[in-house]
C-alpha cells in the first residue's frame, strides 16, 4: 500500500501539500451548494417559452391535450403577457384520470413589463404513479387581451394546443411545481437527476455513468492534474504531455455525456454538415433559398420527440424527463425508418470548410447502426480529442519559451484544460474546437520559428496550417498579421541562404493546401468551392466596414473591452458593460445553449481577477524585464496572438451604428486560449520566484474547482 500511495502521490511534496489545503475551502462550497435546499419542478413539458403565441380574448378558452401531471406536483404554472399591468383573473381546469380540478388566480398587479407566471394552486398529486395523463385549460376574464407563452411552429403539432376548439400551430409552455415553499438539496434529488440525464443517450449510458463521472472520474483527473504539476516541479518530465492530454480529453468527455444533446451552441446544424457530408457526398446548401431541408428526416424526428422546437436559449427550459418520451422516440424511429439523406439545406454551419466536418466523419460512420445518439455522442468524444490537441499545443509553446521550468508550462496547460468554457465547448459539436486546435498548432510554430529559425518540415507544416486554419473558421484568419510579422522578424533573425529551402517549403505547403482545398474540398460543397483564397474572399468582406471606418471601429473596439468614453457614439445597447456580457459570462460560464449561468457574484470575481491579472502582468513586466529583453520577439509575438484574435471577431461583428444586444460570444477568442495562459502563467512572476509556484497551485486549484462546479451547474440546470 505504501508503494502504490508514493507512486499515486510522486513529485514534490510541496505541491500536494498546498493543494491540500487550498483546496479544502473549494471543497466545502461545492458541498454547500449541493446541500442547500431549492425550490425545483417536479416536471413540464420541455417546451421553451420562447414568445408569446396565444393571443386570447376575454373568456376564451385555451386548452392543452397530453399532459403529463408528475407525481408530488402542486403547482401548475404557465406565462403570460397582459396588456396592461393590472392582470385579469385567471382560471384553470385540469381534467386528470377521470377528474377535474379546478383553480383560479384573482386580479393582480404585476411588474412594468406585463409578464408574469401564473401559479395555479392544486391539491397535491400523490407519489404512485410517477405520472398521470390528462389535459388542461386556461380563461382569462377582464376585458382585455392576454398572451401566453409557448414556442411558435409552422404548422400544428400532432396533438394541439386549441383556442375555442381551434387548432394552434404552437406549443404551450407548462412547468409543475411542487406545493409553495417546498425545497430539496441536489443530493436529495441526485436519483432523479442522474435518471433524467441519462434519458435520449447512447444505449450504454444509464442512471449509473453520473455518480461515477461526478465521484470517481473528475475527482481522479484532478489528482492526476495535481500530480503532473508536482513531477514538473520536481524535474520529472517524462509523459508529461501524453498525460496532459489525456486529462483534457476525458474531462471534455465528461462535459460530452453531461451536455443534453444538441443543447450547445449550433450543434444541431454542425451535426447535420457531418451527416450530410457522409450521407449525401456534399456539405449543407449556402443558399439560404435551398429547398432541401434544414435537418434530415432522422435529425427532425430526435428534435421533435425531444421538444427541441426551437434553439432553447431560456434558462427554465429542461429537457423530456420521462423514459416513457424516450421509448416513444424509440419506437416512432424503428417503425418509420426515416431518410438520413433528405436534410443539406442551408444551415448556420453552412459557410464553414468540411476539414472539422471530416474529421468527425469515421465517428459517424462507425456508430451508423445505432441511434443518432449514439452517433452524436462518438462525434462529440472525437471533439473532445481535437480538443485536448490545444492543451498539448499550449504546453509545448511554454517549453519551448522556458524549457528550464517545465512546471510552469503544466501548468499553463492546465488552466486551459480546465477552462470551463472551453471544455465545455471542447465536448459538443461545434467548429470553434478544430480551429482553437488549428491555431493553437499554428501560434507553437510561429514562436518556435522565432527562437530557431525555420526547416523544411516545419516550414512546410506552417505554410498548410496557414491555409487550412480560416478554411475550418473564417476566424483563423484573424493570426495571419501575426504570422506575417513573424516571418519578417524570423527573416531578420536568420537571414542564412540554408534556410532559403525551408521558406519554399513554407510555399509549397500553402499552395498544397489550397490546391487540395479547390480541388477536393470543392466538391464536397454544394454551392460553392471553400478554397483558401475564397475564405479570405468572403472574410475580407466581412471586415470591409472596419477598413472603411477606421475611427468608428476603433471606437467600437474600445467599447467592447473598456467603458465607453463620454465622447464616443455608442455601439452597444444599454445595460452590463459588453466586456462583461461578452469575455466574462460567455467567457467563463454560458452552458448549454447560453441558458445556464452561475450567480452573479461569480462572474464579479473572475471580472475583478481578470484586471488584477493585467495589473499583475504590468508588474511582472517590471520584475522579469532582463529575461524579457533577451526574448522581446517571443513575448511581443505572443502578446500580439490573443489582440490580433479579438480585433479580429469584434471587426467581424462591428456596425456603424448602436446595436440592439450584444451578438459577440466569449469563446471567439480561444484560438488565442494558449497564449493567454501562458501570459496569465507569466503574471505569476509578480510573486517573485520563490512565491509564484503556490500563487500557480491556488490558480489551477481553483480553475479546476470552477470546471466541476461548471458541470454540476450543467447537470443540475437541466434535470432539476
Amino acid at each position: 500500500m505504501h508503494r502504490i500511495l508514493a507512486v499515486l502521490f510522486a513529485g514534490d511534496r510541496r505541491v500536494w501539500r498546498t493543494t491540500a489545503i487550498v483546496a479544502v475551502p473549494f471543497v466545502a462550497l461545492i458541498a454547500y451548494y449541493c446541500l442547500r435546499p431549492n425550490p425545483y419542478y417536479t416536471g413540464t413539458d420541455s417546451v421553451e417559452d420562447y414568445t408569446y403565441v396565444v393571443p386570447t380574448p376575454p373568456h376564451a378558452r385555451v386548452c392543452v391535450p397530453d399532459v403529463e401531471l408528475p407525481a408530488g406536483t402542486g403547482i401548475v404554472q404557465l406565462r403570460l403577457i397582459s396588456q396592461t399591468p393590472a392582470r385579469p383573473q385567471l382560471k384553470l381546469t385540469l381534467r386528470v384520470g377521470g377528474k377535474t380540478i379546478r383553480s383560479s388566480l384573482p386580479p393582480e398587479n404585476v411588474s412594468a413589463t406585463r409578464i408574469s407566471n401564473a401559479d395555479f394552486a392544486i391539491a397535491t398529486t400523490p407519489a404512485r404513479p410517477a405520472v398521470r395523463s390528462g389535459s388542461l385549460c386556461v380563461t382569462a376574464g377582464g376585458s382585455l387581451l392576454v398572451n401566453w407563452g409557448g414556442t411558435p411552429l409552422p404548422t400544428p403539432p400532432p396533438s394541439p394546443p386549441t383556442l375555442n376548439g381551434s387548432p394552434l400551430a404552437a406549443q404551450i409552455a407548462i412547468w409543475y411545481l411542487p406545493p409553495a415553499g417546498t425545497e430539496r438539496s441536489y443530493l436529495e434529488q441526485a436519483g432523479a437527476i442522474f435518471d433524467r440525464a441519462a434519458l435520449f443517450r447512447p444505449g450504454i449510458v444509464g442512471a449509473w455513468t453520473y455518480p461515477v463521472l461526478l465521484f470517481v472520474v473528475l475527482p481522479l483527473l484532478a489528482l492526476l492534474a495535481v500530480r503532473c504539476l508536482a513531477l514538473a516541479v520536481a524535474g520529472r518530465t517524462r509523459r508529461l504531455a501524453a498525460w496532459l492530454f489525456v486529462i483534457a480529453a476525458v474531462n471534455a468527455c465528461c462535459w460530452a455525456l453531461i451536455t443534453p444533446a444538441f443543447q450547445a451552441p449550433d450543434e444541431v446544424d454542425h451535426f447535420a454538415y457531418t451527416q450530410s457530408l457522409v450521407q449525401r457526398g456534399e456539405g449543407p446548401s449556402q443558399s439560404a433559398a435551398s429547398p432541401l431541408l434544414r435537418w434530415s428526416s432522422q435529425e427532425n424526428l430526435a428534435l421533435e420527440d425531444m421538444s427541441f422546437f426551437s434553439d432553447h436559449q431560456v434558462g427554465d427550459t429542461r429537457m423530456p424527463w420521462l423514459s416513457s418520451q424516450e421509448r416513444a422516440y424509440n419506437l416512432q424511429a424503428a417503425q418509420a425508418d426515416l431518410s438520413k439523406s433528405d436534410g443539406g439545406g442551408y444551415t448556420t454551419s453552412a459557410v464553414h470548410g468540411p476539414i472539422y466536418y471530416l474529421a468527425l466523419a469515421p465517428a459517424y460512420i462507425v456508430t451508423e447502426g445505432g441511434s443518432i445518439f449514439s452517433q452524436l455522442t462518438l462525434m462529440r468524444f472525437t471533439s473532445a480529442l481535437i480538443g485536448a490537441l490545444t492543451v498539448l499545443f499550449t504546453f509545448l509553446l511554454a517549453r519551448e519559451l522556458a524549457p528550464g521550468r517545465p512546471w510552469l508550462a503544466v501548468l499553463a496547460a492546465l488552466l486551459v484544460a480546465y477552462e470551463p468554457m472551453y471544455g465545455f465547448v471542447s465536448g459538443v459539436v461545434n467548429n470553434d474546437v478544430g480551429v482553437n486546435a488549428g491555431a493553437a498548432a499554428l501560434e507553437l510554430l510561429l514562436i518556435r520559428m522565432l527562437r530557431r529559425g525555420i526547416n523544411i518540415p516545419w516550414g512546410a507544416l506552417t505554410g498548410a496550417l496557414l491555409v487550412a486554419l480560416p478554411i475550418i473558421k473564417g476566424t483563423g484568419l484573424s493570426l495571419y498579421p501575426v504570422a506575417g510579422l513573424v516571418f519578417l522578424a524570423t527573416l531578420w533573425r536568420y537571414h542564412s541562404r540554408k534556410q532559403l529551402l525551408a521558406w519554399v517549403a513554407l510555399a509549397f505547403g500553402a499552395l498544397l493546401v489550397g490546391e487540395i482545398s479547390a480541388h477536393v474540398f470543392n466538391q464536397v460543397q454544394a454551392a460553392s468551392a471553400v478554397t483558401g483564397s475564397t475564405v479570405i474572399s468572403h472574410n475580407a468582406s466581412a471586415v470591409s466596414g472596419p477598413l472603411h471606418d477606421i475611427p468608428g471601429y476603433l471606437s467600437y473596439l474600445w467599447q467592447a473591452l473598456f467603458p465607453r468614453l463620454s465622447f464616443l457614439s455608442p455601439h452597444f445597447p444599454p445595460g452590463p458593460e459588453p466586456f462583461y456580457v461578452i469575455f466574462i459570462q460567455r467567457g467563463w460560464g454560458a452552458f448549454g445553449f447560453y441558458d445556464v449561468f452561475f450567480p452573479s457574484w461569480v462572474y464579479s470575481l473572475i471580472e475583478d481577477a481578470t484586471w488584477l491579472a493585467v495589473a499583475f502582468a504590468a508588474i511582472a513586466v517590471v520584475r522579469e524585464w532582463r529575461w524579457l529583453r533577451r526574448h522581446w520577439l517571443e513575448a511581443l509575438a505572443l502578446l500580439a496572438m490573443p489582440i490580433a484574435v479579438i480585433a479580429g471577431f469584434e471587426a467581424a461583428y462591428y456596425t456603424s451604428g448602436a446595436r440592439p444586444l450584444i451578438a459577440e460570444f466569449g469563446r471567439y477568442a480561444f484560438p488565442a486560449i494558449g497564449p493567454l495562459a501562458v501570459l496569465l502563467v507569466g503574471a505569476l512572476h509578480v510573486f517573485g520566484r520563490r512565491h509564484m509556484l503556490t500563487a500557480g497551485i491556488v490558480l489551477m486549484v481553483g480553475m479546476a474547482a470552477l470546471s466541476y462546479a461548471s458541470q454540476l451547474l450543467t447537470l443540475t440546470s437541466f434535470y432539476t
